[in-house]
């Protein structure tokens, strides 16, 4: 279906004339009166009843006047959806359990008119993949690797240190250990 049609429909069901709705959007009468025809040809009914007084829809034509608003609505929540700085952000969160999780939730109880899609990418060279081609906006994910070897494009900033727990047997050298670094693990 041709919504720049349906969009014309809905223009001359406001303005109750031809001539009013080609004015609204800025055509010609004689396109309005075609996109209708082609509308009206398509449903196979009539739309409008044409008066002196202008235009008025038939029951057919008020039988399909809040489809057809639902259809612009849909067309512009389509378009908003990835329009930059109207959509929701697209953030990757490696577990929805897990402290960066936590960090969006709060964010968003904070700013509770900020939309998000959260996804969750297990792999961190998906995740890569996936900021350098704008399919998402942001990851949240533990990079072991150092900044000179991530993919070109990509930057990180350290936002959240999360505490590790070292589980061991009762019987391990660490087994009493209040703490451990890392330096201390090689070799184990």
């Amino acid at each position: 279906m041709d919504l720049n049609a349906v969009r014309t429909y809905v223009a001359v069901a406001d303005a109750g004339r031809f001539q009013q709705a080609a004015a609204d959007l800025a055509i010609t009468q004689q396109a309005v009166s075609k996109r209708i025809a082609s509308l009206e040809k398509e449903l196979g009914v009539r739309l409008f009843t044409r008066t002196p007084r202008g235009a008025r829809p038939t029951m057919d034509g008020q039988a399909f006047l809040p489809h057809a608003r639902a259809l612009l609505q849909a067309e512009e929540r389509a378009a908003a959806s990835v329009r930059p700085g109207r959509r929701a952000l697209r953030i990757d969160v490696i577990g929805r359990r897990l402290a960066p999780a936590d960090l969006l939730r709060d964010f968003h109880r904070a700013r509770p008119g900020t939309e998000f899609d959260v996804v969750t990418l297990f792999d961190a060279d998906a995740a890569f993949a996936a900021v350098l081609s704008g399919t998402i906006d942001a990851s949240f994910r533990a990079v072991t690797l150092p900044e000179r070897q991530l993919p070109e494009g990509i930057a990180t900033a350290r936002v959240h240190d999360e505490p590790v727990q070292l589980v061991t047997g009762p019987d391990h050298a660490f087994a009493t250990a209040r703490s451990v670094t890392p330096a201390e693990l090689a070799g184990h």
